[in-house]
């Protein structure tokens, strides 16, 4: 989870269990940082923030912790585990299609004009496309035939 100048105590690692469970030293401290933070940006000033320092650190149920910084600080961010979908290039398979159908020289060109195309949409992706071995596929069998089209034409 990324820190965000705005929010700073977005960068806590760790968030406060469920309400109806008894607070852990953690928790307390977590409550207890969002609140000198609070007191930095002039949300609470210095008495306020020693009485809720004292009901932090008092506290045993984290309902409690949650109480006395609901109103001072925005709740934090869930953490987000879940990969975004990741999806197979259609070029990268489309390069390897026509690298395997050929069509007379035409479809090795196209395999290659496709793969490094697809290599390209592959690699700007930021992971959420998928196919890079069928791009590199489609380019190697694409190359191999226009160099034996090469040596065909020499002789």
């Amino acid at each position: 989870m990324a820190q965000r100048r705005d929010y700073p105590w977005l960068s806590v690692p760790h968030e406060p269990a469920q309400p109806g469970l008894r607070a852990s030293d953690a928790d307390r401290e977590v409550a207890a940082e969002r609140l000198r933070i609070a007191a930095l940006e002039g949300r609470l000033d210095a008495d306020e923030l020693e009485s809720r320092l004292a009901a932090a650190y008092g506290a045993r149920w984290c309902s409690e912790l949650a109480s006395v910084t609901a109103d001072v600080t925005p709740p934090p961010e869930p953490l987000a585990f879940v990969r975004p979908a990741r999806r197979v290039n259609a070029l990268a398979v489309l390069s390897l299609v026509f690298a395997l159908l050929w069509m007379g020289w035409l479809g090795s060109v196209a395999a290659v004009v496709t793969g490094h195309i697809a290599l390209r949409q592959i690699a700007r992706s930021g992971g959420t496309e998928v196919g890079r071995g069928a791009a590199i596929a489609g380019l190697c069998i694409g190359y191999l035939a226009l160099a034996a089209l090469l040596w065909v034409l020499a002789m």
